[in-house]
C-alpha cells in the first residue's frame, strides 16, 4: 500500500481506521449492504505498477508478499464467506438470503482454483470483453447511420492517433498531412453534425481500431483506418508518406459513410493534394483595401522545420503580384504569430499575440513586424 508522497502521517490516520475493522453499513432503505473487510493479502498487488512512484509506504509484513495468485484467488473466496457472514448477521426474518447455497456455491469454486483455471478465465473473460466492446462500437456505429443529423458544424480539427504503435511511428507524414487536410476542408467548407472536431484512429487491425472508436463527448468524432504497419517499415520515405496520406483518406471517408457527409468535398480535396502532396501550399489570410490584396501563405512542415509564410501582394491597378518568405512558424504558432494584420497603401504590420499564451508559445520570435510596400513590389525574391 502507499500514500501520496509528503502525507507520510497518513498511515497513522489509517491504522486507526484499519484497526477498527470489518465493518458494515445496512441500507434497508434500498436494500443495499456495504462491508468493509482486511485484506492485507493484497496490499503488495494494490495497483502494484503505481507503487514504486511512491516514496512513502506502508510496510507490508512479509507473511503477506510474494503470495501466488492461486492463493489470491482462494483468499479471496474465503473473504466473500467472511462478508456473508456478516451479513446474515444483520438479516431479519423477512430478509431473503441463502447463506447455505451461497456458501456452497463460494466453496465449490474454491476448490476449482488452481493455475489453470485462472488463466482459462482470464481468456474467457477477455474474450467476453474483447466482443462486448466491439459490438458496442458497432452498435453505436449503426446508430449514428441511421440518424441523419443536420450538418451545420464547419470541420475546425483534425488529427492522427495511432496508440498501438511506437511513439512518432507515423510522424512527420502524420503532423504535416493533417494540417493540410484540415486547412483545405475548412476551405472546402466540410460540415459536420454536432462535431467539429475529426481524430482519425489509425491501428493494425479493425478490432483495434473500433475499441478506439467511443466518443466521450459529443464535439469530437473517430475515423477509423487499418495499417500495415511491420510493411510500413520497410518502405521508403516517399512510400511512407503516400500510405499516411491515404490512411488519413479512409479514416475521413469512414467517416462521411457513418455519418452522411459530403463525400465529394473529400474527393475533390484528396485530388488536389494528391498533385502537390507535402508541398500543397495552404491559405492563412487574405487582406485588401481598394489598391492592394494581401494572401498570406504558407507551406505545412515537421515541428523541427517549421512552416515557411509567405506574402502575395498584389497591386491591383497593375495586376502585378509579388512574392516573398517572411518567416517560419510551427502550425501550432501561426493564429499566435500572426494574429493582427493590418494592410494601408504604405505599410503592412503584423502583430502577435499578446497573452501569456502567446509569450511562451512564441519565444524568439519577434513580435511586431513591418514591411514597406514599395519595397516588396520593386522586386521578388
Amino acid at each position: 500500500m502507499y500514500v501520496l508522497p509528503g502525507v507520510a502521517g497518513m498511515e497513522i490516520t489509517f491504522k486507526k481506521y484499519y484497526d477498527t475493522l470489518p465493518e458494515s453499513r445496512l441500507n434497508r432503505r434500498y436494500k443495499k449492504i456495504d462491508i468493509a473487510l482486511k485484506a492485507p493479502e493484497f496490499s503488495e498487488h494494490f495497483d502494484k505498477g503505481e507503487q514504486k512512484e511512491y516514496k512513502h509506504k506502508f510496510k507490508i509484513e512479509a507473511q503477506f508478499t510474494n503470495i501466488s495468485e492461486v492463493q489470491l484467488g482462494q483468499i479471496l473466496i474465503d473473504k466473500y464467506l467472511e462478508a456473508a457472514q456478516i451479513i446474515t448477521a444483520k438479516l431479519k426474518k423477512e430478509d431473503l438470503f441463502d447463506h447455505e447455497d451461497f456458501n456452497k456455491v463460494l466453496l465449490s469454486i474454491k476448490e476449482k482454483i488452481n493455475s489453470d483455471f485462472l488463466e482459462n478465465l482470464n481468456t474467457t473473460q477477455k474474450t467476453e470483453v474483447k466482443d462486448d466492446t466491439l459490438a458496442r462500437a458497432n452498435k453505436l456505429r449503426t446508430e449514428r447511420q441511421i440518424t441523419n443529423k443536420p450538418k451545420n458544424k464547419l470541420i475546425r480539427d483534425l488529427r492522427v492517433y495511432y496508440d498501438g504503435l511506437p511513439n512518432k511511428a507515423l510522424y512527420p507524414y502524420d503532423y504535416i498531412y493533417s494540417e493540410i487536410f484540415l486547412n483545405l476542408l475548412v476551405r472546402a467548407g466540410l460540415m459536420c453534425p454536432v462535431y467539429d472536431h475529426l481524430y482519425i484512429q489509425v491501428a493494425k487491425t479493425m478490432d483495434e481500431a473500433l475499441k478506439s472508436s467511443f466518443s466521450i463527448e459529443n464535439w469530437y468524432v473517430n475515423g477509423l483506418s487499418v495499417i500495415d504497419f511491420d510493411q510500413y517499415q520497410t518502405l521508403s520515405n516517399k512510400e511512407k508518406e503516400n500510405v499516411v496520406f491515404q490512411m488519413i483518406l479512409a479514416g475521413l471517408k469512414d467517416i462521411a459513410t457513418i455519418d452522411n457527409l459530403d463525400q465529394n468535398v473529400i474527393d475533390k480535396v484528396a485530388h488536389q493534394i494528391t498533385k502537390q502532396g507535402t508541398d500543397t501550399e495552404l491559405h492563412f489570410k487574405t487582406v485588401e483595401n481598394d489598391h492592394y490584396t494581401l494572401n498570406i501563405t504558407y507551406f505545412s512542415r515537421s515541428m523541427e522545420e517549421e512552416c515557411p509564410v509567405f506574402f502575395n501582394l498584389t497591386d491591383k491597378s497593375q495586376n502585378l503580384t509579388k512574392r516573398h518568405q517572411i518567416g517560419k512558424a510551427r502550425n501550432s504558432q501561426l493564429r499566435l504569430w500572426l494574429q493582427k494584420i493590418t494592410l494601408s497603401n504604405k505599410k503592412i504590420k503584423i502583430q502577435s499575440s499578446d497573452s501569456v499564451r502567446g509569450q511562451v508559445w512564441l519565444k524568439g520570435k519577434s513580435s511586431v513586424l513591418e514591411f514597406e510596400i514599395a519595397e516588396l513590389m520593386k522586386s521578388e525574391e
